[in-house]
């Protein structure tokens, strides 16, 4: 093939997500991604077949990239794949562009970069109807409630619902008792403990500590587009592109195997996506901050030495994460959910901004209430969130530290509840609180509130607690640590 005459052809995924996420029905959620996967596998292994291992420049995560000979061979590749990916999602879609690129070592890095401008635009430009015209007569799919009902649900399945094509197929991949993502992580353990996925999010609360609450995870990458640029070969393009995939998902099982081991035979975890830098956890309440702890900080450590295996450690030390968590109620839709952690997710990459990209960082979120605009929910809270990974690793270790003090909790929410009555009135709860501890014969309490006062800005030899004042004055509001330890406690 003569380096002339090549044309690099991309694809991705529409609106991912909002396909997995299309219902609140985890059986459907698991089959979507169960599909998608699925597609992947079946896509690569075609293209390596078609156009050789060399040629292929990665295939993941919902998207694909591959050299070509001729222009006629993109136009019908790309036709080819959208009509299929079409046939068998039904509502999905996948997006394709093609452009001749120079493939000469030193430039390649750059060609991607210009593939993916295109890419954005092209997806950008598409007018899709977000769902069929439905006539009044028609009947509405039970589960999304999108389109029509074409089909009955299986009699083994219960419900006996109408659904649409789109949830039936959904539906049916996700009967298994080990599908997608999830049959993915059991093959990585190899251990027979992981027999049943989880049927719903009912399922997953029942597992939790406090029973009924469950932990919506969103983590994404910092700046990794930015790194791809400087690739200079394929070759090494393709390296990253699969290291970073494997990083990605081995972080994210190691982290599942290390917290959520099955109770009474059931996992209390969902996998929703793994693509590239990006991941979709669902898991019970009790153990979503450590889980995203884990990952974020995982990922971050190793990311070095694929750093240095591609040559791109004089670029960056490391790559880092950005996190958000919600905390809900097993009946809180799982849409919505998904809508709070991307709000989530995005306050902690700025964040990560501040810092330079030195560190990831993670935003959480206790929902009470049914509204799910993030920043109305955080009105006239005085949080210190989002937090730096050191950060959160110690408001976790005193969260423990005040737990295995048995710190009772009437004195917390007494603190709590001043926090929204004026600045003077929370710091005079918050010195009664430690005038009442230090009365005792044993210290023990009185000593881990204080060391968390201090260790969140606050300088008890002039300075009164609860007030982070430096945070304070940085973004002009009240901050108090406080606020996040009190809402984090149970759930911990």
């Amino acid at each position: 093939m003569s380096n002339l005459h090549q044309w690099l052809v991309c694809f991705d995924t529409d609106q991912i997500k909002q396909y997995l996420l299309a219902t609140n029905r985890l059986k459907e959620i698991r089959g979507g991604s169960a599909l998608i996967a699925q597609l992947d596998v079946e896509r690569k292994n075609d293209l390596e077949r078609r156009y050789g291992e060399n040629n292929v420049v990665y295939s993941a995560g919902g998207g694909a990239a591959v050299l070509v000979p001729t222009e006629q061979e993109a136009q019908a590749l790309i036709a080819k794949i959208e009509r299929e990916f079409r046939a068998r999602t039904v509502t999905a879609s996948i997006t394709g562009v093609y452009l001749p690129v120079d493939p000469t070592p030193g430039r390649f890095g750059a060609e991607m970069a210009r593939a993916s401008r295109e890419l954005r635009r092209a997806k950008a430009s598409k007018a899709e109807l977000a769902c069929l015209p439905v006539e009044p007569y028609m009947r509405l799919c039970d589960s999304c409630g999108n389109h029509p009902a074409t089909r009955r649900a299986q009699a083994q399945d219960g419900s006996r619902d109408w659904l649409c094509l789109t949830c039936f197929r959904k539906r049916e991949e996700g009967r298994e008792a080990r599908a997608g993502f999830f049959a993915n992580f059991v093959a990585w353990s190899q251990s027979e403990s992981w027999q049943k996925a989880p049927d719903d999010l009912d399922a997953i609360g029942a597992l939790a500590s406090p029973p009924g609450y469950v932990g919506f995870i969103a983590l994404d990458g910092n700046h990794v587009g930015d790194l791809l640029t400087e690739l200079p070969t394929i070759e090494e393009y393709r390296k990253f592109s699969e290291g970073l995939w494997k990083l990605v998902q081995e972080q994210t099982f190691k982290s599942l195997e290390k917290h959520c081991a099955p109770r009474d035979g059931i996992a209390p975890f969902e996998i929703v996506l793994i693509g590239g830098d990006d991941v979709l956890l669902i898991t019970s309440a009790d153990v979503a901050m450590k889980v995203a702890l884990d990952i974020v900080q995982g990922f971050e450590e190793s990311s070095q030495q694929l750093l240095q295996e591609v040559g791109l450690s004089g670029k960056r030390a490391k790559l880092t994460m950005a996190a958000g968590v919600v905390l809900a109620h097993a009946d809180f839709p799982i849409p919505a959910m998904h809508t709070l952690a991307e709000a989530l997710q995005k306050s902690a990459k700025r964040l990560c901004a501040k810092q330079k990209y030195q560190t990831g960082a993670i935003d959480f979120q206790v929902v009470t209430g049914s509204d799910t605009d993030l920043d109305a929910m955080r009105q006239g809270v005085p949080h210190r969130r989002p937090y730096t990974l050191g950060d959160l690793r110690d408001l976790l270790y005193h969260i423990r530290q005040l737990k295995d003090a048995d710190m009772p909790t009437s004195q917390l929410h007494a603190m709590y509840q001043a926090l929204f009555e004026g600045a003077v009135k929370a710091q005079l709860a918050s010195i009664a609180t430690l005038g009442y501890l230090g009365r005792s014969k044993d210290k023990t309490r009185y000593n881990r509130l204080r060391q968390f006062f201090e260790r969140f800005g606050v300088q008890l030899d002039g300075q009164l607690p609860p007030w982070d004042v430096a945070r304070g004055k940085e973004e002009k509001r009240l901050v108090s640590a406080l606020t996040d330890l009190v809402e984090l406690y149970p759930f911990i």
